[in-house]
């Protein structure tokens, strides 16, 4: 692959990278084809079957009426994780087209979200998605857990407030939406999750009045609600984890809602902010059923 190392953007590499693609099919077999579908497990179908899927996608979006949902691509530019979040590109699935299979959708709503902004930067986006989510090179997962799952997402994009006024916002209704699906998926499906709790983890030397502000609008909600430190460059000074015991009494982190500078980087405009989260429908299929 050495002569590809001076190819300066991916459409000047992609003539090659196709021309190896096309010489490593070529010496392909059916038998090769039988072999990596059972061996690898980003190729083989889901854990839930399509129709459960489809009806808990439903459910989903339609506790998030406030939200405009978009249905993403399967493909997002390359470096939209290593490059919008400090993750590594070898996390994801790279293409010989410039492009990588998604591998969290609030990078990509992230993008979205500053291309609008940058034709309105006074606007408010919501967004919200579904989407099957690919994630190799996972090894010893838990049950209901794999390398390719269904992931529900919210994301809110816009101007800072006064006392971190855009950012609580966004938090305590991305927190009860996601409330909204479980309530929602335990009366239609029969599940029997536990109570729900936060964990809250803040950064103190940066960002503490947020903390403050956040924890204090979810115990009016009635969460109950542990805080932590965070030291972790992924996040903008907070991050919430909501955990639901499951029927066995296992608790379970269903959901993340965290706040991030990524929409601030994108449009170049440090008075942007950004609040996303993401929920695992699969997990909340699997792991909460009344068997």
């Amino acid at each position: 692959m050495g002569e590809h190392r001076h190819h300066r953007s991916p459409s000047d590499a992609r003539p090659a990278y196709l021309a190896d693609a096309r010489r490593f099919a070529a010496r392909r077999r059916p038998v090769d084809l039988r072999r990596q579908w059972q061996a690898d497990p980003t190729v083989r179908p889901g854990l839930v079957d399509q129709r459960t899927t489809v009806a808990y996608d439903a459910l989903a979006l339609d506790a998030a009426t406030g939200y405009e949902a978009v249905l993403l691509s399967p493909v997002a530019p390359l470096g939209t994780c290593s490059v919008v979040s400090p993750t590594s590109q070898d996390r994801v699935v790279s293409t010989t087209r410039g492009t990588e299979v998604v591998s969290d959708p609030t990078n990509v709503l992230a993008i979205e979200a500053a291309t609008r902004l940058a034709a309105a930067p006074d606007a408010h986006v919501r967004l919200t998605t579904v989407h099957q989510t690919l994630r190799p090179g996972q090894a010893g997962l838990p049950a209901g857990f794999s390398t390719h799952f269904r992931l529900f997402c919210l994301a809110d994009a816009g101007r800072g407030e006064p006392d971190d006024g855009f950012e609580v916002r966004a938090v305590v209704e991305q927190v009860a939406t996601h409330l909204r699906v479980v309530r929602a998926a335990a009366d239609r499906f029969g599940l029997r999750p536990g109570a729900p709790s936060a964990t809250l983890h803040v950064d103190d030397g940066a960002r503490p009045a947020l903390g403050d502000r956040v924890a204090a609008r979810l115990a009016e909600a009635g969460l109950p609600v542990t805080r932590r430190p965070l030291s972790s460059p992924y996040y903008l000074g907070l991050r919430l984890t909501l955990t639901v015991p499951d029927p066995s009494g296992e608790p379970l982190q269903l959901a993340d809602v965290c706040v991030h500078d990524w929409v601030a980087r994108l449009t170049d405009d440090r008075r942007h902010r950004f609040v996303a989260s993401a929920q695992g429908l699969q997990v909340l299929a699997l792991r909460y059923g009344p068997g």
